[in-house]
């Protein structure tokens, strides 16, 4: 969705649907805006409802994001996003859980925590999954803009097997045809047990590792990767919307922030592909 398309209804009915997910039918949350004031407004008052994020983490490579904090019945802080994602210009909407905090295993209320964490991440889903039943526009759209710029697979020849391990599977199909237009072949992966086992069974060229994953996160994955003689040589390109450290970006072989442009991710590639000490 290009935002010069976007309607007051239509940012209406995505904070309306989130609400009722999120808290239910009878509540609200305390600071969602009042949707009679939407009515008549252009893109512009529609938009400054939301807090706008330039996210720039390479320059020259910049995307557009605004968000506002909806929160849920356990969790104040999520938020409700329209973002711009590997496709310039092209936004959707979807959930931030706002929960990729460390919390290391001896902490005190890990398990606790653990149990929020997995709560949002449903949550995120079934919003998602509702918008898309009501014909919002989410990451599902992503795929259909690519295709109708006419990206797909490359006519001939093959750069290798590129292994995309992403619990988001819409991300994963838009990033499937950005990588097989670029000559690769694609096996996706969703949760990072799954991926492992790939990994070993498959030996791709490289893998596109997410962050967040259910079962073992990225750098649980990475760990295990690195300690097979097997897997151990395969190149890694981490990828995360949270926080990474740089002790913990250094375990892979390099780093995309999201979100991304699909031109960065081009270039990344071909980075982690490029042989040891050779420039570009």
């Amino acid at each position: 969705m290009r935002l010069e398309a976007l309607l007051p209804e239509t940012v209406a009915a995505a904070i309306r649907l989130y609400q009722e997910v999120a808290y239910g039918t009878q509540s609200r949350a305390r600071r969602a805006p009042d949707l009679s004031t939407m009515s008549g407004k252009d893109t512009e008052g529609v938009l400054a409802l939301f807090q706008k994020e330039h996210v720039e983490p390479v320059p020259g490579y910049p995307c557009v994001r605004y968000s506002l904090r909806l929160g849920n019945r356990n969790f104040p802080v999520m938020k409700l996003v329209l973002q711009e994602h590997l496709v310039a210009g092209e936004f959707f909407f979807a959930v931030d859980t706002h929960d990729q905090m460390e919390i290391r295993p001896d902490y005190p209320d890990y398990e606790s925590w653990m149990a929020v964490r997995r709560f949002n991440r449903e949550l995120k889903q079934r919003i998602e999954e509702v918008f898309d039943d009501h014909g919002l526009d989410t990451a599902a759209c992503l795929r259909r803009a690519l295709e109708r710029r006419g990206v797909g697979p490359a006519a001939v020849g093959s750069r290798g097997l590129a292994l995309v391990v992403d619990d988001e599977q819409d991300l994963a199909d838009a990033v499937e045809l950005l990588l097989q237009s670029r000559g690769f072949q694609t096996v996706k992966m969703h949760d990072g047990t799954a991926a492992v086992a790939a990994v070993a069974r498959l030996l791709p060229t490289f893998v596109l590792l997410d962050y967040e994953l259910p079962e073992l996160d990225g750098l649980q994955v990475i760990a295990q990767l690195r300690s097979n003689p097997v897997t151990q040589g395969i190149p890694v390109l981490l990828s995360s919307a949270a926080k990474v450290s740089i002790g913990d970006i250094r375990k892979a072989d390099g780093f995309l922030a999201k979100p991304f442009q699909e031109n960065l991710l081009y270039e990344m590639v071909d980075r982690i592909l490029r042989p040891k000490g050779v420039r570009a």
